[in-house]
């Protein structure tokens, strides 16, 4: 792995909902409902339809976790008062409260674009203007440096607004749930969620956690945007995968009942074996919900730490408590806000005994769902269209269009292969038409409806679709009239639209939850409670966040990895020390490296047989061969003089050793030389 740079992109402004805006803090005419541990779950939602009461959501998990059936219960004509009124009435009932709403926690940012994530690297650079503070970050490429290497199959649960599983940042990244089967409609791993590939919509009852807004694919982003791939951010967990879980259709409000599920989820599939290390919860409402609170324990009880945003208010959750954050649950991290300068975000709430620590919150850059501009085109007629959601991508196809009925494979004539389908609305899913379509060889798909105007469509779970948009019932109806012709499909989207800098606690959080997964994969073998402990620890100290936050500091990477700052990796010392503190510079094993120069070539520093070391050189045709220790995973420099009097030159670089214990490199520039001198350079991480 390379030493990591700064990244700089530009974004867009976002919209703060401010609070005077906001609606009800709960949703009128429902209620959670916590029965004594002898209720009959079935005899009560048969009373509870005679008493014009019906239970969407059992908590089932949950319910058994705490021996105490719990649900959502809806009541029609019923206030949320009078609901409540009613059921504090039955015998049965132990607790019974509002189902909250919660609000995600970005904030207006007053200056839309900005060039810099200072947040993993602050050097301090310009931003927009304001200069920042050198080292008031998290020091993302110095604990890179350090970290173990892995493949690593951490997973961050991201309860939000969804998420885009095809954003080109995100999409290598996405957690992928190998019991399912994709688009079968069937519960092939029977954990009572229908292809739930990524996540799931706990909102909706659906298996597309599609971003309902941009909260939640700019806090993936954050986590765990693809890194070294040439495009776009890195996350500062890079190494992890996203389990979309959507509990949000309007990319403002979540309910608690759709939270309490999604928490329930994670336990479920942590039970499976699913390894969900942390949940990132940047939401958060006035009011306390006891299941909510369960269900966030019930998380804690399997191993997962809940990272929670602190808010938005500028208010001191000491005496003003915003929740989650305010459980105060030891599996919890409640995480303020800092700025480029490392000051306490002006927006953010804080709190003395209530917030752990800050994170950086300010002008974070990250990823934005994916739009797309759609279109047929055929001659000098353009027809309005809309891309499906999830479908492939394109500038242009242009081809000759066949009529391919309602997408039945005997649809299909022989002809439409390397051309475009166009199939009438109708009958089967737009996932089946254009599967269909791809099997019948088309290049793109056009799906026009079966009623007057357009409509949004969904090809339900990410993969290599091909392009597929829909067009209205009259547009329809004139590209047919026309055929047979030849037309252009296009479905563009704008690779400089799909990120944008947001402020907020919100912003904050992500940083926090990708520091637990970074700790897993360094130290896989502690609990949740020591990564919490690690976590905390390992702050960097800001005499203005004393007081503000239980730490007095800001997330420091580079510490959960390196406590005591010898350079060395805590890991490291420990795999072969058995302890930490080891001498960067001693040489216990007398072979001339040092145990900082044994940890970068991957050698033991306890086997003076084990160091990087040139183990061959001969000459052979075509050139000649050198040959050196090497660890699989490094990756070095060779280089080469023909006299020791001058200066060295590079043969070659970025050489990734062999599998074996040994890597060489033929050099064909030494062809007919009788002299030609070697060295190898480990290159850092």
């Amino acid at each position: 792995m390379r030493r990591l740079p700064c990244l700089a992109f530009i974004g867009l402004a976002v919209t703060f909902i401010a609070a005077a805006d906001r609606p009800a803090d709960y949703i009128e005419g429902e209620a959670i409902v916590t029965f004594k541990e002898s209720t009959d779950i079935q005899a009560t939602k048969k009373n509870l339809v005679a008493r014009a009461m019906t239970m969407p959501k059992h908590f089932a998990w949950l319910s058994q976790h705490r021996r105490r059936p719990t649900a959502l219960v809806r009541g029609k004509g019923f206030t949320t008062a009078a609901l409540i009124a009613e059921l504090k009435r039955d015998p049965s009932v132990e607790t019974v409260e509002p189902n909250y709403r919660r609000w995600v926690t970005d904030f207006q940012p007053n200056d839309p674009y900005f060039s810099r994530l200072w947040a993993l690297c602050n050097s301090g650079q310009s931003v927009n203007g304001t200069t920042g503070t050198p080292g008031a970050d998290i020091r993302f490429p110095a604990a890179q440096s350090l970290s173990r290497p892995t493949d690593s199959n951490v997973v961050v649960a991201v309860i939000d607004t969804g998420m885009d599983c095809d954003h080109p940042d995100l999409a290598a990244n996405v957690w992928f749930n190998p019991g399912e089967i994709p688009g079968n409609g069937v519960d092939d791993d029977g954990n009572g969620y229908v292809d739930d590939l990524y996540g799931y919509d706990f909102l909706d009852a659906r298996a597309d956690p599609v971003d309902s807004g941009s909260h939640g694919t700019h806090v993936a982003g954050t986590i765990a945007a693809v890194g070294n791939n040439n495009v776009g951010i890195i996350g500062a967990e890079y190494r992890a995968k996203i389990m979309a879980l959507r509990v949000s259709n309007d990319g403002v409000t979540l309910d608690t009942a759709s939270v309490i599920e999604a928490l329930q989820y994670v336990a479920l599939m942590k039970n499976r074996g699913v390894n969900i290390v942390a949940v990132n919860a940047s939401f958060g409402g006035s009011s306390s919900s006891t299941v909510e609170r369960a269900a966030i324990q019930a998380v804690g009880d399997v191993g997962v730490v809940f990272c929670a945003a602190a808010g938005n208010n500028g208010t001191n959750n000491d005496s003003t408590p915003v929740y989650p954050a305010s459980y105060r649950l030891p599996n919890m991290i409640v995480v303020a806000a800092t700025d480029q300068n490392d000051a306490l975000a002006s927006f953010s709430n804080y709190g003395a005994t209530s917030v752990d620590l800050a994170a950086p919150g300010v002008n974070i850059f990250s990823t934005i769902p994916v739009t797309t501009t759609a279109s047929v085109i055929r001659s000098a007629t353009t027809y309005a269209a809309y891309g499906l959601t999830h479908a492939g991508t394109t500038t242009g196809l242009t081809a000759a269009i066949y009529d391919c009925g309602l997408g039945y494979p005997t649809n299909f004539p022989a002809a439409v292969s390397n051309n475009i389908a166009l199939i009438k609305r109708g009958t089967l899913y737009f996932t089946e038409k254009v599967r269909n379509a791809m099997a019948a060889g088309a290049i793109a798909a056009i799906i026009d409806n079966n009623t007057n105007g357009n409509f949004l469509g969904t090809l339900q779970y990410p993969t290599n679709w091909i392009p597929a948009v829909s067009i209205s019932l009259e547009d329809g109806t004139a590209l047919r009239a026309a055929l047979p012709t030849t037309g252009t499909v296009v479905n563009a989207f704008n690779p400089d639209g799909i990120y944008q800098y947001k402020n907020g606690t919100s912003m904050a959080t992500p940083h926090v939850a990708a520091a637990v997964a970074f700790a897993t994969v360094n130290f896989p073998g502690e609990n949740a409670t020591q990564r919490v402990q690690r976590l905390l620890a390992a702050v960097d100290l800001q005499t203005n966040l004393i007081g503000k936050v239980i730490t007095g500091g800001r997330l420091n990477l580079l510490r959960v990895v390196d406590a005591n700052a010898n350079g060395l990796p805590d890991w490291w010392e420990q795999q072969y020390f058995g302890q930490t503190g080891v001498a960067p510079d001693a040489d216990p094993d007398g072979d001339g490296v040092s145990n900082y120069g044994e940890f970068l070539a991957g050698t033991d520093p306890r086997n003076a047989a084990s160091c990087l070391r040139a183990t061959a050189a001969a000459a052979e045709t075509g050139g000649f061969r050198v040959t050196w220790s090497s660890v699989p995973g490094k990756v070095y420099r060779l280089w080469y003089t023909d006299n020791l009097t001058v200066s060295w030159s590079v043969l070659q670089s970025n050489v990734a050793a062999s599998a074996g214990a040994t890597t060489s490199w033929l050099d064909i520039t030494a062809a007919g030389l009788t002299q030609r001198f070697y060295r190898v350079q480990i290159l850092p991480p």
